[in-house]
Parts: structure tokens; C-alpha cells; sequence
């Protein structure tokens, strides 16, 4: 007999039989309808009535674990009290006798508790906050029954998702962060912002209702770089395409700078097209005619191109100025901050003399840049003080927040230590970084000056000092204590990031090697940490490798997607496929026992993979020379079910575009192959103009765009010229599969 025949049997005269046969009086349906579905959803915690032979209603709330029987007992205590029932938050024992609590004590043992409605006046009211405490439960997350993983893993993951243009995984780090409950709101906001931008939903940015309170608060510097991207994408990129420079600055006088001024406090460790093309705009407007700042921003473009012609366009319109009397060098300084410009205010402080204005004033100016030179520029300040100045120092509540946060940036365990000695070891590279990861006291900002140091550190002295390039290398792989290797696998993104700057300069060979092994060892290999090894092992095979070496890499790389366990999986596996067939090959038949290893991964998933992952498979089994006999396990179901998806595309022009031409042929043929009736066009157009891509950005039925290697120019080109009632699809990552993929879940939603 089932537990609900043994409950709702003798003992309790609502009965089992009749609630089945819906003979129960419509009342009292209704009345326990939400308890008698929970029971059908078998959650963590159930509440089940029992009205006794004698007319006595007890309730009794049955657990699936002691954890759930704690929660359950307070809550139960929260919901009803001592007002609405006898329950005082201590369970008495069950009967065995009674048939009704001998059936719960069968089934849950003392994860369970009884609780009973005295007054029946307030049967009612108990019974809906018994309800009401159900609903809560239902549509709470459910936290305890799912392994959270650390911050630092997420956030980790977070920034692979963007170095790969994995706009989906992002959104779902941002999910988990958000469920485990571990960030605040304006933290959550803060990586929305940048995801948003990032894939180029500049609009979505500029209208989020907490837009006003971010310009309002500090800001990480990554996040500010988006918002100044995004007002640019939203509100000038249009000026640029049609070369309106001069319409351009006056839009931006009119109506930017007001509202967004604390965007353009300081460019420091600011990077991008939108932030030179803005911080002109912003110069122009204030009449900071800097020449040096001026012709740095140009010298990043070839003379000639047409951003450069552009930047130059508003260059002219900015006026020159003069030098800075000595005399007026504080006042002017003092003046600048005021207006929000911290760079001007900076460059001039430095060339004051040791004060306790000046110190206060580079305080200031490092906190608002976000610079490790700033900061070291601001405490070694403090360092040529007078006793009274430091005194005075000392009481200042806001000054003295800014020194301590500044300090902690040193490599050293900066207490007690002297200003000079603290400035003199905040990291200046990644010997430094990497040397304080091997001490064994833990280093709280290591992971915050790594994303700092991929911004602001510069590659060319590293890369003519071989030795310095060995010795990031060997430390990469160096013994450290946990607290080190955990930081080191968080900062790896921004590791990453730095070196992607010259990846292809073969100078760097050992950085990369010890790279590729740093990630693949890490015990728990995500799927975006994969995609940031394809990038890795990519430029490895770009050096050239040996023989060995690629059977070594290819290995690795197997073992890290056999790993994981989800289907997702596939899709990076088809990304390593595609980058090994366009990648020198030293070892033909061992790319085939990577490609018959990876197939596997599509037989264990097999049920749950799209018809247009196989038929890319099969594709990319070709050109590695594997026998097509591998797919007969293809499920009918499987291929039924695309068929329904794919052939919808009959009739309807589909445009793609991707900088990877081998991606975009793949791509475009696997289409054809499942839906013979569409129409595909490709374009890898560096910078968008052309009549023909001019002419798919309006007409096409729906565009896909692998923006992870696509140009600004291009894909805003494009954006541009889409008609609201047209499909543009954002492609993950940046290979075929990534294309099809998104193509695929528009279609699987009813597109």
C-alpha cells in the first residue's frame, strides 16, 4: 500500500479513494487543492491535513532531511505561532499505534513533526498561512540542494566567457552569482553592464532604471570603459560612419557631457575606439589642448586609415594650451578636479612640490584612476611629508581611507612599513606579481592588480628581455600554497588577456606553454576554461611544435572536453576540430584519434545534440580524413526533430558574418545540407561599406554575427542598417558551431 493510501486511510477521514475519484465536496477540494499538489511534486517539505474521527484538524509537516526538518520547524514557527496552532517549536513524538502517523514515521522517520488548530474559528486562517509558507518554499532557490561553487570560480569563468565572446555562459555565471546570493546588486549590475555591452547591446545599457544611480557611485574601471562605450555605440557611432565629426562634438556638448560627466573623469587604463573618439570629444568641450595626450591617441591609428582621419577631424576643433604658470600650478590642479577632469589635475600635482595639498590632491586622483603608477606616485608623496603633515594626514577620515586602501596594494605586508617601502613594492610587473604568489601569507588584491596590470603594463620591454619572458614562464609552474594557486587561476583571464596583445610574436613560446599547462591542470576545468586553452594551444601551433609536443597538446586538450560533464561540451569540441584543421598539422593520424576522441563526447550526448552539431561533425570529419561510418548512431528521433526546425529556413535569406572565412564556408554548407531551400550569403568584410553587405544588412531575414572576431566598423555598420522588424543573431564564440548554435536556439523557440 502506497504512503498516501496509509495517510489518507483509517485514522483520518479524508480518504485516499475519494480524493482520487474527485468525490470529494468541492469545498473542500478547493481547500486542500495546493497541499495535495505539493504532494504530487514530492518537494524537500510537505504539509498533509488529518481531520480525526472526532473532528479534531492536525497538520503534519513531513521532511526529505534533517537540514529541510530544522528550516521547516522555524519557519513553521514564523508562519503560525503559538496563535494559530500548539506548535512551540519542539516536535513531540509520534504514535506508532495511530495508522496515520505510523504510515509517516514508515516513510520519513523524525523528519517529520506534528501540529494541531485548536480554535476552530481559525481553521481557516491557519490553513492559508500553512499555504502561504508552502508558496514561499516553492519559490525560494534552492540552494542547499545544488554544490555552489566559489565566487572566484564564477567571476573566473565570467571573464573567459568574454575573452571567448561567449555572451550565454556569461549571462549564466551572472545567474549563479546571483542565486548563490554572494554579490550585492550594484557588484551584479556592474558585470551586467559589461556583458551587455560587451555584446553589443549598447541600447539595453542606456536603458537600465538603475543607470542614474551607477553614474552616481564608484565604479570598477572596466565598468566605466562599457558605459563610455555604450553611450558612443548608441549615441555618436552614427556620426562616424557618415564622417560628421563636427555634429558629432556639438551632440556631445548638447547632450552627453552633462549627464555622463563622471564617465569622463580620467581615461586612465581605458582602452578602445569609443574611448579615444570620446575622451577627443571631451577635451574639445574643455578646451584641454594637451599636445602629447593628443598625439598619443592619434599614433594608435596608421596614418592614412580612416579612424585616423576621423580622430584627427575632431583634433582641430580642440584649442591649444598654453603651459601652467608654477605660481598657479595648485590652484589650477585644485580646479581641474573640481571640473571632473582627474587627468589634468594629476599631471599637474606631480609637478608641485612635496606638500600636504599635493599628497591629498594625488590621493584623490590615484583613487579616481585606478592606476597602480598612480597609486605608487600618491604614497611615495606621502613619504617627503612633514611629522605634522602626516599628523594631520592621519585625521583626515577620507585621505586616511584612500592611503590604507592604496597600501594594500603592495607586494609587501604593508603595517607598520614605511611609505617609500610600500610604493616601492606595489607590483610594476609580472615577476613581482608572480614572485608574491609563492609567499605564504595571502595577498587580498593579487586578482584586482592582475586585471589592473593587463591593462596598464606594456608588452614591448618584456618581449626584447628573453630572460624576463623565461622567468614568467618558470614561475607560472612554480610551487605555491593554496592561497597562491587559487589566486593565480582567478587572475588567469586577465593574464590571458595581456599576452593575447602579441600572441602571435614567437617570443612569447615559453609564457604560452606554461600556460596551456596552468589551465589544464586545474582540477575543475570549466567549459569556458577550455575555450581559453583552444586559444592557447592555437597560438602554440602558430610558434610551431613538435611532433611530440602536438600529441602532448592534443591529449591534454581531450582529456580536459572529456571532463565535462554536459553537453554544452560539444559545442567547444566542434571550436577544437575547426582550429586543428586550420592549424599546421605535424601528426595527421593523431588529430584523427583527437577527432574519434571527441566523437565519443557526441555519443554519450547523443540524445540531447542537434542535428546540425552532427552534421557539422561530419563535416569536419571529412577534412581530417576520418570514415563517415562513425555517425550511423545518429538517432532517428534526433534527425525527425530537425527536420521540423531546419527546414523552416525554406524560402528565407540568411546572412552571416565572421572575419574566419573557414567558418563562414562550413557553416554556409551544413545550412544548405539541412535546409536545401535557403538562401546563404557570407561576409568578412574588415570594415563595412560594401554595396553588397550594405544591401543583406536590410534585406536578410535574419543576420548572424560572430562578433567575438568581428571589427567594430563592421558589425556597427550592420547593426545600423537592420530594420526593427529583422532577426540579428549574436553568435558564441566564434567558430561554425557557435554560428549554428545560435541560429539553431532561434529557431528551437518558435523563430
Amino acid at each position: 500500500m502506497s504512503f498516501e493510501a496509509e495517510f489518507f486511510g483509517p485514522g483520518n477521514r479524508l480518504r485516499w479513494e475519494a480524493i482520487q475519484a474527485n468525490s470529494l465536496s468541492p469545498e473542500i477540494q478547493q481547500r486542500l487543492g495546493p497541499f495535495l499538489e505539493d504532494l504530487r511534486r514530492n518537494p524537500q517539505v510537505l504539509a498533509l491535513p488529518c481531520v480525526r474521527d472526532d473532528g479534531r484538524v492536525q497538520w503534519y509537516v513531513v521532511c526529505q532531511s534533517p537540514r529541510a526538518t530544522r528550516v521547516a520547524r522555524d519557519e513553521v514557527r514564523a508562519f503560525l505561532g503559538p496563535t494559530y496552532s500548539d506548535f512551540d517549536g519542539k516536535p513531540k513524538p509520534l504514535d506508532p499505534s495511530d495508522p496515520v502517523e505510523a504510515a509517516i514515521l514508515a516513510k520519513y522517520g523524525e523528519n517529520a513533526f506534528r501540529l494541531a488548530i485548536g480554535n476552530r474559528q481559525i481553521l481557516d486562517a491557519a490553513r492559508e498561512r500553512l499555504r502561504l509558507m508552502i508558496q514561499v518554499q516553492a519559490e525560494r532557490p534552492t540552494r542547499y540542494a545544488k554544490r555552489i561553487r566559489a565566487v572566484g570560480r564564477i567571476l573566473r569563468d565570467f571573464e573567459y566567457a568574454l575573452l571567448a565572446a561567449d555572451g550565454v555562459t556569461a549571462k549564466e555565471c551572472i545567474e549563479e552569482l546571483r542565486a548563490a546570493g554572494k554579490l550585492s546588486a550594484s557588484n551584479l549590475l556592474f558585470l551586467e553592464i559589461r556583458r551587455l555591452t560587451a555584446f553589443e547591446n549598447s541600447d539595453g545599457v542606456l536603458a537600465l532604471p538603475e543607470l542614474d544611480a551607477i553614474l552616481a557611485i564608484a565604479r570598477p574601471r572596466r565598468v566605466t570603459e562599457a558605459l563610455v562605450r555604450a553611450v558612443y555605440r548608441s549615441r555618436l557611432r552614427g556620426f562616424e560612419e557618415e564622417n560628421r565629426p563636427a555634429e558629432a562634438v556639438a551632440l556631445f556638448r548638447s547632450e552627453i557631457i552633462d549627464r555622463f560627466r563622471d564617465l569622463y573623469r580620467s581615461r586612465a587604463n581605458l582602452a578602445g575606439w569609443e574611448v579615444d573618439a570620446s575622451f577627443l570629444m571631451v577635451a574639445v568641450e574643455s578646451n584641454d589642448g594637451r599636445g602629447e595626450a593628443i598625439t598619443a591617441t592619434l599614433e594608435r591609428y596608421p596614418a592614412g586609415s580612416v579612424q585616423r582621419g576621423y580622430l584627427e577631424a575632431i583634433a582641430e576643433q580642440i584649442a591649444p594650451s598654453g603651459p601652467v604658470p608654477h605660481s598657479e600650478l595648485l590652484a589650477t590642479a585644485r580646479a581641474a578636479f573640481a571640473k571632473a577632469d582627474v587627468d589634468q589635475a594629476y599631471d599637474l600635482s606631480i609637478k608641485l612640490p612635496p606638500s600636504f595639498d599635493r599628497s591629498a590632491l594625488l590621493l584623490r586622483c590615484a583613487r579616481d584612476m585606478g592606476s597602480l603608477s598612480a597609486a605608487q606616485v600618491a604614497i611615495e608623496s606621502l613619504d617627503a611629508l612633514a611629522e605634522e603633515d602626516r599628523k594631520r594626514l592621519d585625521q583626515h577620515l577620507v585621505l586616511g581611507r584612500i592611503r590604507d586602501s592604496l597600501t594594500q596594494l603592495s607586494a609587501i605586508d604593508a603595517a607598520g612599513a614605511p611609505e617609500a617601502t610600500v610604493a616601492a613594492d606595489i607590483p610594476t610587473d609580472w615577476i613581482t606579481w608572480l614572485r608574491r604568489l609563492t609567499a605564504p601569507e595571502p595577498w587580498k588584491a593579487a586578482v584586482s592588480i592582475a586585471e589592473t596590470a593587463a591593462r596598464e603594463w606594456t608588452l614591448v620591454s618584456l618581449l626584447e628581455n628573453s630572460s624576463a619572458v623565461q622567468r614568467i614562464a618558470d614561475l607560472l609552474l612554480a610551487q605555491r600554497p593554496e592561497w597562491g594557486q587559487t589566486a593565480l587561476q582567478d587572475a588567469l583571464p586577465f593574464f590571458l588577456e595581456f599576452f593575447e596583445r602579441s600572441a602571435t610574436d614567437a617570443r612569447l613560446r615559453p609564457i604560452y606553454e606554461s600556460l596551456f599547462l596552468t589551465v589544464a591542470l586545474d582540477a575543475y576545468v570549466s567549459i569556458p576554461q577550455i575555450l581559453a586553452l583552444l586559444k592557447i594551444a592555437s597560438a602554440r601551433l602558430d610558434f610551431g611544435i613538435s611532433a611530440q609536443e602536438y600529441s602532448e597538446t592534443l591529449r591534454i586538450l581531450s582529456s580536459a572536453i572529456q571532463g565535462i560533464e554536459s553537453p554544452a561540451v560539444t559545442e567547444s569540441a566542434l571550436d577544437a576540430l575547426e582550429m586543428l584543421i586550420g592549424a599546421a598539422c605535424p601528426d595527421v593520424h593523431e588529430r584523427q584519434q583527437f577527432f574519434l576522441s571527441v566523437a565519443t563526447v557526441f555519443r554519450r550526448w547523443y540524445r540531447r545534440i542537434d542535428a546540425a552539431q552532427f552534421a557539422l561533425l561530419r563535416s569536419l570529419g571529412e577534412e581530417i580524413g576520418v570514415s563517415d561510418g562513425i555517425f550511423e548512431e545518429e538517432p532517428a528521433s534526433n534527425s525527425e526533430d530537425a527536420s521540423t526546425i531546419w527546414t523552416s529556413l525554406s524560402g528565407k535569406k540568411v546572412a552571416i558574418y565572421s572575419l574566419q572565412e573557414s567558418a563562414l564556408r562550413r557553416t554556409a554548407s551544413v545550412l544548405r545540407k539541412l535546409c536545401p531551400g535557403v538562401r546563404v550569403d557570407t561576409f568578412h568584410d574588415h570594415v563595412g561599406g560594401s554595396p553588397s553587405l550594405r544591401a543583406a544588412s536590410s534585406t536578410s531575414d535574419i543576420f548572424v554575427l560572430a562578433i567575438g572576431s568581428a571589427k567594430h566598423a563592421a558589425t556597427g555598420f550592420i547593426e545600423d542598417r537592420r530594420p526593427k522588424g529583422l532577426v540579428t543573431l549574436y553568435a558564441r564564440g566564434q567558430g561554425s558551431a557557435g554560428m549554428l548554435h545560435a541560429l539553431g536556439q532561434y529557431l528551437a523557440v518558435g523563430g
